[in-house]
């Protein structure tokens, strides 16, 4: 009888592992899907069936693994799908004690998201007129980015590394503003920019317009 248990035991604890490999490999396939045909296709032009023939499930597997075709959009650009460059940027910009380097940090941290998200990006710029809660999301993600952006303004302001007269308000306006989708865009989609040009840029100025010059020689 014990014999008995421990090998239905023992099969549990096998499948389980199995079961959830199997669980991430198929939200994997959905995702992909979803990408491929939004970018093709638009949002309006995708329907959750076509994502689910696609991705080789049922309808009601999509609709039970992520949910809706909103859904699978604000999945897709959330920071968990976030490749691991960008995750080890992240650790660095949590751990990092220097101004500058994490004023850097940022704007690295954008350069990579929007590289590696720009079609899900404008799919939230262009799709609002035919799915208004898209436009919601979007509100959402930016209002989050702020939100992420103001511990760092609150622990450079904790540091005194402002430029004087700056305050901290000031200062996450003009970082959540520079850093934003749309400044990427004008820039590197729309002029031509390289993505290197963009972010050295785009460092240089952030860091003369928050912080005091000289700033990490003196902390």
């Amino acid at each position: 009888m014990k014999q008995s248990i421990r090998s239905k035991e023992e099969k549990r604890s096998y499948r389980s592992p199995m079961r959830q490999r199997q669980a991430e490999e198929t939200r994997r396939r959905i995702l992909e899907a979803a990408r491929d045909l939004l970018g093709r296709l638009g949002y309006a032009g995708t329907t959750v069936e076509a994502i689910a023939e696609l991705a080789g499930v049922s309808p009601k597997t999509v609709s039970a693994v992520i949910g809706s075709k909103r859904e699978l959009l604000a999945e897709i650009v959330q920071p968990d799908a976030y490749e691991e460059p960008v995750q080890q940027l992240l650790t660095q910009l949590r751990t990092s004690e220097e101004p500058v380097r994490r004023v850097e940090l940022v704007v690295t941290i954008s350069r990579h998201i929007y590289e590696s998200l720009t079609l899900e990006f404008e799919l939230l710029r262009t799709a609002g007129a035919v799915a208004p809660e898209l436009a919601e999301l979007a509100r959402h993600i930016e209002t989050r980015r702020r939100e992420r952006q103001s511990y760092l303004v609150t622990a450079l302001h904790e540091r005194d590394a402002l430029r004087r007269g700056l305050t901290p308000e000031e200062a996450l306006d003009t970082l959540w503003s520079l850093t934003s989708y749309d400044m990427y865009r004008l820039l590197v989609v729309e002029r031509g920019w390289s993505a290197t040009r963009y972010e050295s840029w785009l460092s240089a100025l952030l860091i003369a317009e928050l912080l005091q010059p000289g700033i990490n020689s003196h902390h």
